[in-house]
């Protein structure tokens, strides 16, 4: 059995079998609705686990499922099992590099260069439905050859041998010769190849796939027709613009015995959805948790999983890695002499802002407890976060109002729930952290207390944050001297949280997300949609965006350990608000930056 470690640290779903994704696969709520017979469109930022959730809709990932899943955990019999037959279809980025070779080189040829690119897509969309032809029919031991005839005619593909193999092999070297003529810079070779080809692979994008599956559908036996087809298209983000609009509008008005499953980017554009009711044809289905909470029994599955896999030990999260400090829990003590009374203790006597909130709701500075339960839930955990994060950061003794210590006394971020948070139930972040987590501890310590110590978490967690942190910032989006790059914008907004946090006056209620306003600058706007898709943001409230300005995000949580964050929404400001505050007037008015400690 393939590791649920190996599957997600080392590589893209795109580049598994359905089969090896089936192996590992965590199932979700969000595969839960994929799966109703609906038309769909996956949104989420890359390396989400859309590829994954729409190769379990495909038979090769089913079979294994029921065959090799569901026998050994009963559990998993719970979850619906598609009731169409799914064709999947990866989108190719030489899909665009081939229109761009051939509109460089023959630059008044561009109803040609798209008549290349429909004809890849159609090549690929049919190959993979033969594919899934050749398993139906496998599967029922049923004779292919009358099918298959009828397929070569049809196609036009002459001289072929009647076998699923060599029609693939035939379909496969129309390709190879058309991306011959492009680059020997052959008008004449491409035009001839694109003539010999049926029509129908030039023609409407879905054409092609149709015939395939009507040609099917008249040669094999009544019982091994599906009730429908689904079409899953994947990263239609990095498709041809002519694909993005037909896909966009077959949600209303394509061939009844199809569905359509596709995925995109957190962002649908505008400009192809001008009718409200074409969103009403097509389920949206995010795969970003506004609330870091939605992710847990996910994160919590998984984790078991990876924990069994690992240590080949049944140990649940909670005894690998503990409670985290910001854990918010029944029973959480706040007695004198807890964790959270100490840290109250100890800020309330270096945070006049914070004695005067806590004398303002009735407790004594010097020791915060309360009989009342509704006074302690309503007061004290809520700000229980605030309080450790504050503690931790604040001089025990400044000369002015909120000078940071250079060195934590103790670490904050770890624990199961701050991994969970962190990961923003990413299985493919998720797993990574987890394999950083168990690479760090001492395998002797780990082997014997099945335990990774709180300090190497907070290591581990730490450095993790600062390399996505850097990732995103490294991220190439600038387009002029003037324009705000992914790292200014991800910069000001993670130091400009942090200062409200803990250097400003004490906050039950800090800011943590942002209204993307209508004062936000266009240039700004297409940051922020770049920030959307690459993860650095999450947006809240909304089951799918057609445009970024208006939306409400957050950054992800992955960088809460980098700026000394929470893992909450918290309060909403205008994001052209804070983008008026110069950065240099924040270190005047809040102190020293996070990143400028370190």
């Amino acid at each position: 059995m393939l590791k649920t470690s190996s599957i997600y640290s080392a590589f893209n779903a795109r580049w598994l079998s359905p089969e090896d994704v089936a192996r590992a696969f965590v199932p979700t709520s969000h595969f839960e609705t994929l799966v109703r017979f609906q038309n769909s469109i996956l949104m989420g930022p890359r390396g989400c686990g859309k590829t994954t959730l729409l190769k379990m809709l495909t038979r090769r990932a089913q079979k294994v499922w029921k065959n090799e899943r569901i026998p050994f955990d009963r559990d998993l019999s719970m979850y619906r099992s598609p009731d169409f037959e799914a064709i999947y279809v990866p989108s190719d980025v030489r899909w665009s590099q081939e229109l761009k070779s051939v509109l460089l080189h023959l630059p008044t040829e561009s109803t040609l260069a798209e008549q290349i690119q429909r004809v890849e897509v159609s090549i690929s969309a049919v190959t993979e439905a033969l594919t899934i032809f050749q398993l139906v029919l496998d599967d029922a031991n049923q004779n292919p050859e009358a099918f298959l005839k009828a397929f070569i005619d049809h196609f036009s593909l002459g001289r072929t041998i009647p076998s699923f193999s060599q029609i693939r092999l035939r379909l496969a070297s129309y390709g190879e010769e058309v991306r011959s003529a492009i680059v020997a810079k052959d008008l004449g070779h491409i035009r001839s190849v694109v003539q010999r080809i049926s029509p129908v692979f030039s023609g409407y994008s879905l054409d092609a796939v149709r015939k395939a599956c009507d040609i099917f559908q008249e040669f094999v036996p009544t019982g091994l027709m599906p009730s429908r087809w689904a079409l899953c298209f994947d990263e239609i983000e990095i498709a041809p613009r002519w694909l993005q609009q037909e896909l966009l509008k077959a949600f209303r008005s394509f061939d009844q015995k199809f569905l359509l499953k596709i995925t995109w980017s957190p962002v649908l554009p505008d400009d192809l959805l001008k009718d409200e009711q074409d969103q009403q044809d097509f389920a949206t289905i995010p795969m970003w948790h506004a609330l870091a909470s939605d992710a847990r029994p996910f994160c919590k599955t998984f984790t078991a999983r990876f924990i069994s896999d690992r240590l080949g030990s049944d140990l649940k999260p909670r005894q690998v890695f503990g409670p985290s400090p910001f854990s918010q829990e029944e029973g959480d003590s706040y007695e004198a002499g807890s964790v959270i009374w100490s840290a109250m203790v100890s800020l309330a006597k270096k945070d006049a802002s914070f004695r005067e909130y806590l004398v303002k709701h009735g407790f004594d500075p010097q020791d915060p407890v309360t009989e009342s339960v509704k006074k302690r839930d309503e007061t004290l955990r809520k700000i229980k976060p605030i309080v450790l994060v504050r503690e931790a950061n604040l001089s025990e003794t400044s000369g002015r109002f909120g000078l940071r210590r250079t060195r934590k006394l103790q670490p904050l971020y770890h624990g199961e729930e701050v991994i969970y948070f962190m990961s923003e139930g990413n299985p493919r972040l998720l797993a990574g952290l987890l394999n950083d987590l168990f690479d760090a501890e001492q395998p002797p310590h780990l082997q014997a207390k099945k335990q990774v110590r709180p300090e190497i978490q907070a290591r581990v967690l730490t450095a993790a944050s600062d390399r996505t942190r850097t990732a995103f910032e490294s991220y190439p989006v600038q387009k002029s001297e003037t324009a705000l790059s992914l790292r200014d914008l991800i910069n000001r907004l993670g130091n400009f949280l942090s200062n409200e946090l803990i250097s400003s006056s004490f906050d039950s209620d800090p800011i943590g997300s942002f209204i993307v306003d209508e004062a936000v600058d266009d240039r700004t706007l297409e940051t922020v949609s770049v920030g959307l898709l690459v993860g650095a943001f999450v947006q809240i409230g909304a089951s799918g965006i057609t445009t970024v300005r208006g939306s409400r995000i957050r950054l992800t949580h992955m960088v809460a350990p980098s700026y000394e964050l929470l893992f909450r929404n918290m309060r909403q400001i205008r994001l052209s608000t804070i983008l008026k505050i110069p950065a240099r007037y924040q270190r005047l008015q809040f102190g020293l930056y996070p990143n400028e400690t370190r």
